[in-house]
């Protein structure tokens, strides 16, 4: 069964296989736009799309030449589909774990373009429900948990991709925007200095760190 639910001054639909859109996700479409604005980007990837909330909203606000959805879940993929005929959207949808799509298929015409990478990747321990909120409890568990130790280590997997994508395809330029957890800054912090990507956090509307900026 289908809902609906505003996000960005845009109605989507959502179901029972993705995440719920979320109002603090917007600090992270403006933050897209922002940078979009201020540097030029020639090409945009999201990851893990979803509904696919976060393309379509960029989409909507400006121009971009080339838009890229990667998703690994078919379900996700349906919907997805459904809001981008919604929304009249150009962007084309892959399946793909994460970036691993680039990875077999080189033959992209994004050599010495900007890039902007965008992704709300799964960032909470397995099971940890005492840090969540009563309505994410109908959430996907795939829309919430990613390993045992913090949380944060698909995130490791996907910066370590976003570096092999680097070499395989030697864009200009690549910019990252992602949400993190409530309690992840340092961890991200520790692991981004260990792989010397400079990066900054920007926060949400309640002023929590929950966003990662990054520039390699």
């Amino acid at each position: 069964m289908l809902e609906e639910v505003e996000f960005f001054y845009l109605k989507f639909y959502y179901n029972k296989y993705v995440l719920t859109p979320r109002l603090e996700t917007e600090s992270l479409v403006r933050e897209a736009i922002k940078l979009i604005k201020q540097t030029n980007i020639d090409v945009l990837i999201d990851v893990w799309l979803w509904s696919g909330i976060i393309p379509i909203s960029i989409e909507k606000n400006i121009k971009i030449d080339k838009l890229y959805w990667l998703e690994k879940s078919s379900r996700a993929i349906a919907l997805a589909n459904i809001n981008k005929t919604k929304h009249n959207s150009n962007i084309k949808i892959i399946k793909s774990d994460l970036l691993s799509f680039f990875f077999e298929n080189k033959n992209f015409d994004i050599e010495n373009k900007n890039i902007l990478i965008t992704a709300n990747l799964p960032y909470i321990k397995n099971d940890d429900w005492i840090n969540m909120s009563e309505d994410t409890r109908f959430e996907p568990k795939m829309a919430l948990f990613w390993w045992k130790n913090t949380g944060f280590e698909l995130y490791e997997k996907f910066y370590n991709q976003i570096l092999k994508f680097k070499l395989i395809h030697n864009p200009n330029r690549i910019l990252v925007i992602v949400e993190i957890g409530f309690d992840q800054r340092e961890i991200a912090k520790n692991f981004l200095e260990k792989i010397w990507i400079q990066s900054k956090f920007s926060s949400d509307l309640r002023n929590i760190q929950r966003f990662i900026i990054s520039e390699m």
